[in-house]
């Protein structure tokens, strides 16, 4: 069983890691004008382009004000429309616009570098059970503490 001072430190690497991964991206989007939330939109619909409003907000884990909002602000960067669902005029698509898929490419070049240079001294032995670790971590999290997020 793990001791609160072993979590302690598992947390704060967790945070330093976050914040300078997150001062990276933020680094490397500016050139695109864009923001970490805007690319994570964008990745998901450079997966799966027309996604319903609502369903991508709900994979981001964002409620509706905070993912209109992002989309709004994407949408006057033209890297994205809406449209609506021509069988239910209620049901609001998001489609990628040319500008969005221009700057696919480079973008997931940055990222997949970046996951490289941090993974780069890993085995795979390494990688596979960072891996499963993370994602107890996330099953624990998703089963006890998100039910407690109101």
């Amino acid at each position: 069983m793990a001791t609160l001072a072993s979590f302690e430190k598992v947390n704060d690497l967790i945070g330093v890691i976050h914040r300078c991964m997150r001062r990276f991206f933020e680094s490397q989007m500016k050139k695109y004008d864009i923001t970490p939330p805007q690319f994570e939109v964008l990745v998901i619909l450079w997966n799966e382009d027309g996604l319903v409003l609502s369903d991508l907000g709900r994979r981001l884990s964002r409620d509706g004000p905070t993912i209109t909002g992002i989309i709004d602000r994407m949408e006057k960067k033209q890297l994205l429309v809406r449209r609506r669902n021509t069988r239910d005029r209620r049901v609001i698509q998001v489609y990628l616009t040319e500008k969005a898929w221009e700057i696919k490419d480079n973008l997931m070049k940055m990222q997949k570098e970046a996951g490289m240079n941090i993974t780069g001294n890993f085995s795979d032995q390494d990688i596979k059970t960072l891996e499963e670790l993370l994602h107890k971590v996330l099953v624990n999290v998703e089963e006890k503490i998100m039910p407690h997020v109101a």
